[in-house]
């Protein structure tokens, strides 16, 4: 199969989107980041991220974020040469023709221990904000579409343990399966 984008999905402090970013230097294709196409929705919305940043992300309707997958979704079937990093890449483009699916997984430990280095929070706090980030994007996506397993491996071509690799060696795991080395 002839792959012309790639989604690449995974928890919170996997590891993805540094991933994303070392793939996109390595083939020269653009990096389409999840965060930033929320950015850009909410401010079309008419929100002001620095100051309301809490009706952005907590009290909001699924629209925004029915738009952000819209708007993802978009990307993956219609660009080429774009890397989409987002938590729901992997699952937004399992029906797209020539997506290249991975997901990216590591231990929990290492996620908590990333999380905490990432925003400076203390390891016990750093993991219940992780678990609780987590319940809460759950609960909204199985509100949006269901009770499914959003990181089922199955969902994807590639599964990357971030945990047991660095990025330059993920980067090569993407290649191969590309073909491209």
């Amino acid at each position: 199969m002839v792959f012309r984008n790639i989604a690449i999905s995974g928890r919170i402090a996997v590891g993805s989107s540094s991933l994303a970013k070392g793939l996109s230097l390595r083939l020269g294709w653009k990096l389409r980041d999840a965060g930033q196409i929320f950015r850009d929705v909410t401010a079309q919305a008419g929100f002001n991220l620095e100051v309301d940043i809490d009706k952005a992300i907590g009290g909001r309707d699924d629209q925004i974020d029915k738009e952000v997958d819209r708007k993802t979704i978009e990307i993956l079937n219609q660009g080429h040469n774009s890397i989409v990093t987002s938590k729901l890449a992997g699952f937004l483009g399992k029906e797209a023709e020539g997506v290249l699916r991975v997901l990216v997984v590591c231990r929990i430990d290492d996620r908590v221990s990333r999380y905490s280095k990432d925003r400076g929070y203390p390891v016990e706090e750093a993991k219940r904000l992780l678990e609780e980030r987590e319940d809460k994007d759950r609960e909204k996506w199985e509100r949006m579409y269901g009770k499914v397993d959003f990181f089922d491996p199955e969902i994807f071509h590639l599964v990357i343990d971030s945990g047991k690799l660095r990025i330059d060696e993920e980067v090569d795991s993407i290649l191969r399966h590309l073909n491209m080395v």
